[in-house]
């Protein structure tokens, strides 16, 4: 399997590290980013196949990183929220703002790389770019 490049956006450094830990365990490049604008960066220049994202991020929150990147039709990046907030409407929010799934803090191994299997981007040799 090729190495797939994955993007998480995460401003706690241990959570950080756990989430990608996990995903190097399972073959992963992780590119990681502690805020909504440094992950915007991140995309731009490493084209992940996936985005795993925390919704409590400072600057460029969570949900304002989803929005702005699922309106951004070059790019279909799906994206995880991995979250620690329990409240339905939050959970309702990242999905109107494009999140594909939600995974609650702590996060299983298994869950989140059965998940990220699942749902990454077709490789068609961009890294998560659709051909113009």
């Amino acid at each position: 399997m090729a190495e797939r490049t994955v993007l998480v956006l995460e401003d706690e450094p241990a959570t950080l590290r756990v989430l990608s830990d996990m995903l190097v365990s399972g073959g992963y490049k992780v590119i990681g980013a502690a805020d909504g604008m440094a992950a915007l960066r991140a995309v731009r220049q490493h084209h992940p196949a996936l985005a795993v994202v925390d919704l409590g991020v400072p600057g460029l929150n969570g949900f304002q990183f989803i929005a702005m990147l699922k309106r951004d039709q070059t790019m279909k990046v799906p994206i995880l929220v991995v979250t620690g907030r329990t409240n339905e409407s939050d959970h309702q929010a990242a999905r109107a703002a494009g999140a594909d799934g939600l995974l609650a803090k702590p996060v299983r191994r298994e869950d989140l790389l059965a998940w990220t299997q699942e749902h990454l981007a077709p490789d068609n040799g961009s890294g998560g770019l659709t051909p113009p």
